[in-house]
Protein backbone atom coordinates (compact mmCIF):
# COMPACT_ATOMS: atom_id res chain seq x y z
CA UNK A 1 0.00 0.00 0.00
CA UNK A 2 1.31 3.59 -0.84
CA UNK A 3 2.26 5.60 2.58
CA UNK A 4 2.47 9.03 2.06
CA UNK A 5 4.23 9.60 5.53
CA UNK A 6 7.19 6.84 4.91
CA UNK A 7 9.59 8.32 1.75
CA UNK A 8 12.67 6.34 0.59
CA UNK A 9 15.62 7.56 -1.43
CA UNK A 10 17.43 5.28 -3.21
CA UNK A 11 21.67 5.78 -3.61
CA UNK A 12 22.85 4.53 -6.90
CA UNK A 13 26.42 5.43 -8.42
CA UNK A 14 24.59 5.16 -12.08
CA UNK A 15 21.10 5.17 -11.78
CA UNK A 16 20.61 6.00 -14.97
CA UNK A 17 22.85 3.06 -17.07
CA UNK A 18 20.81 0.09 -14.39
CA UNK A 19 16.89 0.75 -15.66
CA UNK A 20 15.63 1.36 -12.20
CA UNK A 21 12.21 1.80 -11.93
CA UNK A 22 10.77 5.21 -10.60
CA UNK A 23 7.94 5.60 -8.56
CA UNK A 24 5.72 8.27 -6.06
CA UNK A 25 6.96 6.67 -3.10
CA UNK A 26 11.14 7.21 -3.71
CA UNK A 27 13.68 9.33 -5.21
CA UNK A 28 16.56 7.71 -7.38
CA UNK A 29 19.77 9.86 -6.51
CA UNK A 30 23.42 9.51 -7.12
CA UNK A 31 25.99 8.90 -4.42
CA UNK A 32 27.74 11.60 -5.62
CA UNK A 33 24.20 14.16 -4.74
CA UNK A 34 23.89 12.23 -1.29
CA UNK A 35 27.28 12.51 -0.04
CA UNK A 36 26.60 16.28 -0.66
CA UNK A 37 23.55 17.07 0.81
CA UNK A 38 21.78 17.68 -2.62
CA UNK A 39 18.27 16.92 -1.27
CA UNK A 40 15.45 18.12 -3.13
CA UNK A 41 13.44 20.46 -0.31
CA UNK A 42 9.90 18.43 -0.44
CA UNK A 43 12.15 15.61 1.17
CA UNK A 44 12.46 17.68 4.74
CA UNK A 45 8.54 17.62 4.69
CA UNK A 46 8.58 13.69 5.26
CA UNK A 47 8.31 12.48 8.75
CA UNK A 48 10.31 9.36 7.44
CA UNK A 49 12.88 8.65 5.63
CA UNK A 50 14.66 5.30 4.69
CA UNK A 51 17.32 5.52 2.54
CA UNK A 52 18.73 2.36 0.46
CA UNK A 53 22.15 2.08 -0.62
CA UNK A 54 22.82 0.72 -3.61
CA UNK A 55 26.40 1.82 -4.35
CA UNK A 56 28.66 -0.86 -5.77
CA UNK A 57 31.56 -0.60 -3.24
CA UNK A 58 30.68 -0.73 0.71
CA UNK A 59 34.38 -0.84 1.50
CA UNK A 60 35.94 0.99 4.56
CA UNK A 61 35.50 4.95 3.91
CA UNK A 62 34.53 4.09 0.26
CA UNK A 63 31.43 6.00 -0.95
CA UNK A 64 28.99 2.81 0.27
CA UNK A 65 30.61 3.54 3.76
CA UNK A 66 30.28 6.84 3.30
CA UNK A 67 26.33 6.70 2.41
CA UNK A 68 25.37 4.30 5.24
CA UNK A 69 27.17 6.67 7.40
CA UNK A 70 25.98 10.01 6.63
CA UNK A 71 22.34 8.48 6.28
CA UNK A 72 22.86 7.38 10.10
CA UNK A 73 23.98 10.74 10.95
CA UNK A 74 20.81 12.61 9.03
CA UNK A 75 18.77 9.96 10.91
CA UNK A 76 17.40 8.85 7.78
CA UNK A 77 17.00 5.11 8.32
CA UNK A 78 19.58 2.72 6.05
CA UNK A 79 20.16 -0.71 4.61
CA UNK A 80 22.24 -1.33 4.79
CA UNK A 81 23.76 0.43 8.07
CA UNK A 82 27.05 0.75 8.48
CA UNK A 83 27.01 -2.39 11.04
CA UNK A 84 25.59 -4.43 8.28
CA UNK A 85 28.35 -3.29 6.32
CA UNK A 86 31.39 -4.30 8.56
CA UNK A 87 29.13 -7.33 9.61
CA UNK A 88 29.36 -8.31 5.63
CA UNK A 89 32.90 -8.34 6.00
CA UNK A 90 33.35 -9.91 9.03
CA UNK A 91 33.77 -13.59 7.96
CA UNK A 92 33.46 -15.50 11.38
CA UNK A 93 30.49 -13.57 11.91
CA UNK A 94 28.82 -15.69 8.89
CA UNK A 95 29.89 -18.69 10.27
CA UNK A 96 28.30 -18.50 13.64
CA UNK A 97 25.07 -17.11 11.75
CA UNK A 98 25.53 -19.70 8.63
CA UNK A 99 25.74 -22.84 11.24
CA UNK A 100 22.29 -21.34 13.14
CA UNK A 101 20.35 -21.24 9.83
CA UNK A 102 21.57 -24.02 8.53
CA UNK A 103 20.20 -26.04 11.43
CA UNK A 104 17.30 -25.31 10.91
CA UNK A 105 15.43 -28.82 8.92
CA UNK A 106 12.81 -26.94 7.59
CA UNK A 107 15.37 -24.35 5.87
CA UNK A 108 17.42 -27.63 5.38
CA UNK A 109 15.32 -29.44 3.54
CA UNK A 110 14.31 -26.10 1.39
CA UNK A 111 18.10 -26.01 0.38
CA UNK A 112 17.99 -29.71 -0.73
CA UNK A 113 14.96 -29.30 -2.57
CA UNK A 114 15.90 -26.57 -4.49
CA UNK A 115 19.52 -28.83 -5.34
CA UNK A 116 18.86 -28.90 -9.22
CA UNK A 117 18.41 -25.19 -9.71
CA UNK A 118 21.75 -25.16 -7.83
CA UNK A 119 23.63 -27.33 -9.88
CA UNK A 120 23.50 -24.73 -12.64
CA UNK A 121 23.76 -21.58 -10.48
CA UNK A 122 25.66 -22.64 -6.96
CA UNK A 123 25.72 -18.80 -6.66
CA UNK A 124 21.99 -17.66 -6.20
CA UNK A 125 21.30 -13.69 -5.80
CA UNK A 126 18.61 -12.79 -3.14
CA UNK A 127 16.94 -8.68 -3.07
CA UNK A 128 15.67 -7.94 -0.22
CA UNK A 129 15.50 -11.12 0.80
CA UNK A 130 13.63 -12.34 -1.96
CA UNK A 131 14.54 -15.03 -4.73
CA UNK A 132 13.61 -16.72 -7.92
CA UNK A 133 13.68 -19.92 -6.91
CA UNK A 134 10.41 -20.26 -4.49
CA UNK A 135 11.55 -23.00 -2.02
CA UNK A 136 14.52 -20.28 -1.10
CA UNK A 137 12.21 -17.82 0.01
CA UNK A 138 12.16 -18.08 3.24
CA UNK A 139 15.69 -18.57 3.45
CA UNK A 140 16.32 -15.35 1.77
CA UNK A 141 14.15 -13.57 4.17
CA UNK A 142 15.89 -14.97 7.09
CA UNK A 143 19.11 -13.80 5.71
CA UNK A 144 17.82 -10.79 4.89
CA UNK A 145 16.60 -10.40 8.21
CA UNK A 146 20.36 -11.01 9.58
CA UNK A 147 22.82 -9.39 7.15
CA UNK A 148 20.05 -7.00 5.60
CA UNK A 149 21.96 -6.22 2.39
CA UNK A 150 19.43 -4.80 -0.23
CA UNK A 151 21.73 -7.14 -3.08
CA UNK A 152 22.95 -10.42 -1.31
CA UNK A 153 25.08 -13.29 -2.95
CA UNK A 154 25.02 -17.05 -1.23
CA UNK A 155 27.01 -19.09 -2.85
CA UNK A 156 26.35 -22.62 -2.47
CA UNK A 157 28.37 -25.88 -2.52
CA UNK A 158 28.02 -29.90 -1.44
CA UNK A 159 29.05 -31.53 1.45
CA UNK A 160 28.21 -35.05 2.29
CA UNK A 161 25.05 -35.35 0.21
CA UNK A 162 24.10 -31.75 1.47
CA UNK A 163 23.84 -28.02 0.42
CA UNK A 164 25.29 -25.85 2.33
CA UNK A 165 25.85 -22.06 2.60
CA UNK A 166 29.68 -21.75 1.06
CA UNK A 167 29.76 -17.63 1.73
CA UNK A 168 27.58 -14.30 1.52
CA UNK A 169 28.67 -10.89 0.20
CA UNK A 170 26.92 -7.85 -0.93
CA UNK A 171 25.57 -7.44 -4.29
CA UNK A 172 25.83 -4.97 -6.59
CA UNK A 173 23.35 -3.24 -9.03
CA UNK A 174 26.28 -3.98 -12.01
CA UNK A 175 25.35 -7.78 -11.05
CA UNK A 176 21.69 -7.67 -12.22
CA UNK A 177 22.56 -8.65 -15.76
CA UNK A 178 18.90 -10.46 -16.88
CA UNK A 179 17.44 -9.86 -13.24
CA UNK A 180 16.13 -6.43 -13.63
CA UNK A 181 12.78 -6.76 -13.38
CA UNK A 182 12.82 -9.14 -10.80
CA UNK A 183 15.01 -6.82 -8.72
CA UNK A 184 12.23 -3.65 -9.41
CA UNK A 185 9.45 -6.16 -8.35
CA UNK A 186 10.97 -7.10 -5.51
CA UNK A 187 11.93 -3.00 -4.38
CA UNK A 188 8.68 -2.04 -4.88
CA UNK A 189 7.24 -5.43 -2.68
CA UNK A 190 9.51 -4.35 0.20
CA UNK A 191 8.88 -0.40 0.11
CA UNK A 192 5.43 -1.04 -0.26
CA UNK A 193 4.48 0.45 -3.82
CA UNK A 194 3.95 -2.81 -5.56
CA UNK A 195 0.36 -3.38 -3.46
CA UNK A 196 -1.01 -0.05 -4.45
CA UNK A 197 -0.75 -1.11 -7.41
CA UNK A 198 -3.02 -3.95 -7.28
CA UNK A 199 -5.27 -2.05 -4.77
CA UNK A 200 -6.03 1.47 -4.99
CA UNK A 201 -6.94 2.01 -1.23
CA UNK A 202 -5.58 5.04 0.73
CA UNK A 203 -4.22 3.40 3.69
CA UNK A 204 -1.08 5.27 5.22
CA UNK A 205 0.35 2.16 7.25
CA UNK A 206 0.57 -1.62 7.70
CA UNK A 207 -0.58 -2.80 11.28
CA UNK A 208 0.35 -6.20 12.43
CA UNK A 209 -1.38 -8.01 14.46
CA UNK A 210 0.13 -11.11 16.40
CA UNK A 211 -1.93 -13.79 17.50
CA UNK A 212 -2.49 -17.38 18.28
CA UNK A 213 -5.67 -19.71 17.46
CA UNK A 214 -4.60 -22.41 19.98
CA UNK A 215 -4.06 -19.37 22.78
CA UNK A 216 -6.73 -20.57 25.21
CA UNK A 217 -7.15 -17.16 27.05
CA UNK A 218 -6.51 -14.68 24.35
CA UNK A 219 -6.44 -10.99 25.34
CA UNK A 220 -8.91 -9.95 22.34
CA UNK A 221 -11.46 -12.13 20.99
CA UNK A 222 -12.44 -12.89 17.70
CA UNK A 223 -15.05 -9.92 17.17
CA UNK A 224 -12.87 -7.97 18.56
CA UNK A 225 -9.68 -8.86 16.12
CA UNK A 226 -12.32 -8.15 13.41
CA UNK A 227 -13.13 -4.92 15.13
CA UNK A 228 -9.42 -3.55 14.97
CA UNK A 229 -9.55 -5.05 11.21
CA UNK A 230 -12.85 -2.77 10.38
CA UNK A 231 -11.73 0.33 12.86
CA UNK A 232 -8.51 0.47 11.07
CA UNK A 233 -9.86 0.93 7.49
CA UNK A 234 -11.42 3.87 9.09
CA UNK A 235 -8.32 5.25 10.84
CA UNK A 236 -6.46 4.67 7.07
CA UNK A 237 -4.64 1.53 8.54
CA UNK A 238 -4.27 -2.06 6.88
CA UNK A 239 -4.72 -4.47 8.91
CA UNK A 240 -3.05 -7.98 8.95
CA UNK A 241 -3.19 -11.04 11.15
CA UNK A 242 0.01 -12.99 11.46
CA UNK A 243 1.39 -15.64 13.63
CA UNK A 244 4.42 -16.76 15.24
CA UNK A 245 5.77 -18.05 11.19
CA UNK A 246 5.88 -14.33 10.39
CA UNK A 247 8.77 -13.24 12.47
CA UNK A 248 11.02 -12.43 9.03
CA UNK A 249 8.09 -10.64 7.49
CA UNK A 250 8.40 -7.74 10.58
CA UNK A 251 9.98 -5.23 8.52
CA UNK A 252 6.87 -4.87 6.13
CA UNK A 253 4.63 -3.06 8.65
CA UNK A 254 4.75 0.05 10.31
CA UNK A 255 3.52 -0.69 14.02
CA UNK A 256 3.06 -4.14 15.70
CA UNK A 257 0.24 -5.11 18.02
CA UNK A 258 0.81 -8.14 20.27
CA UNK A 259 -2.69 -10.23 20.83
CA UNK A 260 -1.80 -13.34 22.36
CA UNK A 261 -0.81 -13.89 25.62
CA UNK A 262 3.28 -12.78 26.72
CA UNK A 263 5.90 -13.92 28.37
CA UNK A 264 9.96 -13.32 28.14
CA UNK A 265 10.85 -17.26 27.38
CA UNK A 266 8.41 -16.81 24.45
CA UNK A 267 8.15 -15.57 20.48
CA UNK A 268 6.19 -12.75 21.70
CA UNK A 269 8.87 -11.42 23.45
CA UNK A 270 11.39 -12.06 20.44
CA UNK A 271 9.19 -9.72 18.18
CA UNK A 272 8.92 -7.45 20.54
CA UNK A 273 12.56 -7.27 20.49
CA UNK A 274 13.28 -7.11 16.98
CA UNK A 275 10.00 -4.51 16.31
CA UNK A 276 12.01 -2.12 18.93
CA UNK A 277 15.69 -3.06 17.01
CA UNK A 278 13.98 -2.03 13.82
CA UNK A 279 12.29 0.93 14.82
CA UNK A 280 8.53 -0.91 14.53
CA UNK A 281 6.15 0.50 17.32
CA UNK A 282 4.74 -2.05 19.34
CA UNK A 283 2.21 -3.17 21.78
CA UNK A 284 3.41 -4.54 23.85
CA UNK A 285 7.09 -3.35 23.74
CA UNK A 286 10.27 -5.45 25.26
CA UNK A 287 10.36 -3.70 28.32
CA UNK A 288 6.79 -3.52 29.13
CA UNK A 289 6.78 -7.55 28.42
CA UNK A 290 10.17 -7.63 30.64
CA UNK A 291 8.50 -5.74 33.55
CA UNK A 292 5.16 -7.00 34.04
CA UNK A 293 5.90 -10.12 33.47
CA UNK A 294 7.76 -11.18 36.74
CA UNK A 295 6.00 -9.86 39.61
CA UNK A 296 9.09 -9.97 41.78
CA UNK A 297 10.26 -6.77 40.20
CA UNK A 298 6.74 -5.60 40.36
CA UNK A 299 6.57 -5.76 43.68
CA UNK A 300 10.33 -4.10 44.51
CA UNK A 301 8.94 -1.44 42.04
CA UNK A 302 5.60 -0.43 43.15
CA UNK A 303 7.51 -0.60 47.13
CA UNK A 304 10.26 1.94 45.94
CA UNK A 305 7.70 3.91 44.95
CA UNK A 306 5.51 4.01 48.02
CA UNK A 307 2.30 2.43 46.06
CA UNK A 308 0.58 0.29 48.16
CA UNK A 309 0.39 -3.56 47.55
CA UNK A 310 -0.47 -6.65 49.78
CA UNK A 311 1.83 -7.47 52.40
CA UNK A 312 4.39 -9.50 50.37
CA UNK A 313 7.59 -11.18 50.96
CA UNK A 314 9.83 -13.53 48.74
CA UNK A 315 10.96 -17.32 50.01
CA UNK A 316 14.08 -18.63 47.99
CA UNK A 317 14.51 -22.64 47.14
CA UNK A 318 17.10 -22.38 50.12
CA UNK A 319 14.50 -20.82 52.64
CA UNK A 320 12.13 -23.56 52.03
CA UNK A 321 12.02 -24.45 55.60
CA UNK A 322 10.67 -20.94 56.82
CA UNK A 323 7.24 -21.73 56.97
CA UNK A 324 6.01 -17.86 57.26
CA UNK A 325 6.39 -14.45 58.15
CA UNK A 326 5.27 -13.77 61.77
CA UNK A 327 3.22 -11.06 60.57
CA UNK A 328 1.05 -12.75 58.33
CA UNK A 329 -1.88 -15.00 58.96
CA UNK A 330 -3.20 -18.07 57.02
CA UNK A 331 -4.89 -18.14 54.73
CA UNK A 332 -1.65 -16.83 51.98
CA UNK A 333 -1.77 -16.60 48.60
CA UNK A 334 1.46 -18.03 46.91
CA UNK A 335 2.38 -16.92 43.67
CA UNK A 336 5.10 -17.80 40.57
CA UNK A 337 6.52 -14.78 39.49
CA UNK A 338 5.88 -15.07 35.84
CA UNK A 339 2.20 -16.38 35.96
CA UNK A 340 -0.55 -15.26 33.97
CA UNK A 341 -4.31 -14.79 33.90
CA UNK A 342 -4.61 -16.57 37.68
CA UNK A 343 -2.23 -19.28 36.33
CA UNK A 344 0.80 -20.09 39.05
CA UNK A 345 -1.48 -18.32 41.94
CA UNK A 346 -2.73 -20.67 44.60
CA UNK A 347 -4.04 -19.94 48.19
CA UNK A 348 -2.66 -22.46 50.95
CA UNK A 349 -4.72 -22.22 54.11
CA UNK A 350 -3.13 -24.05 56.64
CA UNK A 351 1.34 -25.06 57.19
CA UNK A 352 0.52 -28.17 55.47
CA UNK A 353 -1.05 -26.84 52.47
CA UNK A 354 1.49 -24.19 52.28
CA UNK A 355 4.59 -26.83 52.57
CA UNK A 356 3.06 -29.17 49.67
CA UNK A 357 2.09 -26.18 47.60
CA UNK A 358 6.05 -24.34 48.45
CA UNK A 359 7.43 -27.56 47.17
CA UNK A 360 5.43 -28.22 43.75
CA UNK A 361 6.94 -24.29 42.96
CA UNK A 362 9.89 -24.60 43.51
CA UNK A 363 10.34 -26.86 40.52
CA UNK A 364 9.37 -24.05 38.29
CA UNK A 365 11.08 -20.75 39.95
CA UNK A 366 13.88 -20.28 42.30
CA UNK A 367 11.53 -17.29 43.98
CA UNK A 368 8.05 -17.90 45.26
CA UNK A 369 6.15 -14.83 46.24
CA UNK A 370 3.68 -14.90 49.39
CA UNK A 371 1.50 -12.77 50.41
CA UNK A 372 -1.58 -12.19 52.59
CA UNK A 373 -4.82 -13.02 51.42
CA UNK A 374 -7.07 -10.04 50.89
CA UNK A 375 -10.47 -11.11 50.20
CA UNK A 376 -12.95 -8.66 47.86
CA UNK A 377 -15.92 -9.38 45.71
CA UNK A 378 -14.48 -8.09 42.31
CA UNK A 379 -10.97 -6.72 41.48
CA UNK A 380 -10.81 -3.16 39.25
CA UNK A 381 -9.37 -3.22 35.86
CA UNK A 382 -8.24 0.22 34.56
CA UNK A 383 -7.06 0.03 31.02
CA UNK A 384 -4.46 2.67 30.28
CA UNK A 385 -2.93 3.68 27.16
CA UNK A 386 -0.23 6.35 26.56
CA UNK A 387 -0.16 7.39 30.54
CA UNK A 388 -4.53 7.98 30.03
CA UNK A 389 -7.56 5.73 30.91
CA UNK A 390 -9.04 3.63 28.11
CA UNK A 391 -11.15 1.89 30.07
CA UNK A 392 -12.94 0.72 33.15
CA UNK A 393 -14.04 -2.69 34.40
CA UNK A 394 -14.76 -4.62 37.93
CA UNK A 395 -14.13 -8.45 37.31
CA UNK A 396 -16.13 -10.27 39.75
CA UNK A 397 -14.79 -13.69 41.05
CA UNK A 398 -15.70 -17.02 39.97
CA UNK A 399 -18.60 -18.34 41.27
CA UNK A 400 -17.49 -20.10 44.59
CA UNK A 401 -14.14 -19.38 44.26
CA UNK A 402 -11.78 -16.91 45.23
CA UNK A 403 -10.12 -15.67 41.69
CA UNK A 404 -11.63 -14.36 38.51
CA UNK A 405 -10.50 -17.47 36.61
CA UNK A 406 -11.53 -20.92 38.26
CA UNK A 407 -8.98 -23.52 35.87
CA UNK A 408 -10.09 -26.13 38.16
CA UNK A 409 -13.98 -25.75 36.60
CA UNK A 410 -15.66 -26.86 34.05
CA UNK A 411 -18.61 -24.62 34.41
CA UNK A 412 -18.36 -20.73 35.93
CA UNK A 413 -14.68 -20.66 34.71
CA UNK A 414 -15.22 -16.90 34.57
CA UNK A 415 -16.76 -14.38 36.85
CA UNK A 416 -18.90 -11.83 35.72
CA UNK A 417 -17.84 -8.59 34.58
CA UNK A 418 -19.32 -5.04 34.84
CA UNK A 419 -18.08 -1.95 32.49
CA UNK A 420 -18.21 1.58 33.99
CA UNK A 421 -18.24 5.14 32.00
CA UNK A 422 -14.45 6.64 33.52
CA UNK A 423 -16.00 9.48 34.51
CA UNK A 424 -18.33 7.33 37.07
CA UNK A 425 -14.80 5.29 38.06
CA UNK A 426 -13.76 7.07 41.77
CA UNK A 427 -10.89 9.32 41.42
CA UNK A 428 -8.38 7.51 43.96
CA UNK A 429 -8.96 4.81 41.64
CA UNK A 430 -7.71 6.30 38.59
CA UNK A 431 -5.15 8.28 39.96
CA UNK A 432 -3.41 5.16 41.45
CA UNK A 433 -3.52 3.31 38.53
CA UNK A 434 -2.48 5.89 36.46
CA UNK A 435 0.41 6.32 39.00
CA UNK A 436 1.63 2.50 38.81
CA UNK A 437 0.96 2.38 34.62
CA UNK A 438 3.26 5.65 34.50
CA UNK A 439 6.26 3.46 36.48
CA UNK A 440 6.32 1.08 33.29
CA UNK A 441 6.07 3.13 30.32
CA UNK A 442 3.35 4.71 28.15
CA UNK A 443 2.37 1.60 26.27
CA UNK A 444 -1.34 -0.54 26.47
CA UNK A 445 -1.49 -1.59 30.83
CA UNK A 446 -4.11 -3.33 32.26
CA UNK A 447 -3.94 -2.53 35.87
CA UNK A 448 -5.74 -4.64 38.61
CA UNK A 449 -6.58 -3.28 41.51
CA UNK A 450 -8.81 -4.62 45.11
CA UNK A 451 -10.16 -1.77 47.26
CA UNK A 452 -10.26 -3.15 50.93
CA UNK A 453 -11.92 -1.07 53.87
CA UNK A 454 -11.87 2.02 50.89
CA UNK A 455 -7.99 1.69 50.00
CA UNK A 456 -6.79 0.47 46.95
CA UNK A 457 -3.93 -2.36 46.58
CA UNK A 458 -2.06 -2.85 43.23
CA UNK A 459 -2.68 -6.74 42.48
CA UNK A 460 -0.69 -6.83 39.31
CA UNK A 461 0.23 -4.40 36.26
CA UNK A 462 -0.67 -6.14 32.75
CA UNK A 463 0.88 -5.17 29.62
CA UNK A 464 -1.21 -7.75 28.07
CA UNK A 465 -4.98 -6.48 29.26
CA UNK A 466 -8.12 -7.78 27.61
CA UNK A 467 -9.71 -5.80 24.81
CA UNK A 468 -12.75 -7.90 24.05
CA UNK A 469 -15.44 -7.06 22.07
CA UNK A 470 -18.92 -7.36 24.01
CA UNK A 471 -16.64 -6.76 27.80
CA UNK A 472 -14.15 -4.00 27.86
CA UNK A 473 -15.85 -1.82 25.07
CA UNK A 474 -19.23 -1.78 26.48
CA UNK A 475 -19.00 1.50 27.78
CA UNK A 476 -17.06 3.41 25.65
CA UNK A 477 -17.54 1.56 22.00
CA UNK A 478 -15.17 2.25 19.28
CA UNK A 479 -13.11 4.90 21.46
CA UNK A 480 -11.11 1.99 22.64
CA UNK A 481 -10.27 1.01 19.19
CA UNK A 482 -9.98 4.37 17.95
CA UNK A 483 -7.68 4.96 20.20
CA UNK A 484 -5.44 2.44 19.45
CA UNK A 485 -4.82 3.57 16.13
CA UNK A 486 -4.28 7.20 17.59
CA UNK A 487 -1.42 5.83 19.69
CA UNK A 488 0.19 4.16 16.66
CA UNK A 489 0.17 6.74 14.39
CA UNK A 490 1.43 9.24 17.27
CA UNK A 491 4.21 6.61 17.32
CA UNK A 492 4.85 6.00 13.86
CA UNK A 493 5.40 9.83 13.26
CA UNK A 494 7.61 10.27 16.10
Amino acid sequence: MKRPDRYYIIICDNYAKYNLSHNNSYLVISAEDYIAGKLPEFIERKSSIRVINLCSDYNYLHTGYYCSLLAQARKHRCIPDVSDIVHAKWRRLHRDSIAAIESDAKLQKAIEQSGIALNDHKEIMFFFGRSQIKTLEKLGRILFDAFRLPIMKVGFHQKKDQWKIKEIEPGKITDLKNNHSFFNESLEKYIGSYWSKKDKSLERYWLAILYDEQDPLPPSNKKALKKFIEIGQKKRFYVELIDSSNFDSLLEYDALFIRTTTNVNHYTYRFAQKAEKEGVPCIDNRESILLCCNKIFLYELLQNNKIAVPPTFFISRHQKNIITNKKFDFPLVLKIPDGSFSTGVFKVNNDQEYKQRLHELFKQSELILVQKFLPSEFDWRIGVLDNKPLYACKYFMAKNHWQIYNHGSKRNKIGDSEVIEIDKVPKKILKFALKAANLIGDGLYGVDIKEIDGKPYIIEINDNPNIDAGIEDRAEGDKIYEAIFNYFEKKINE
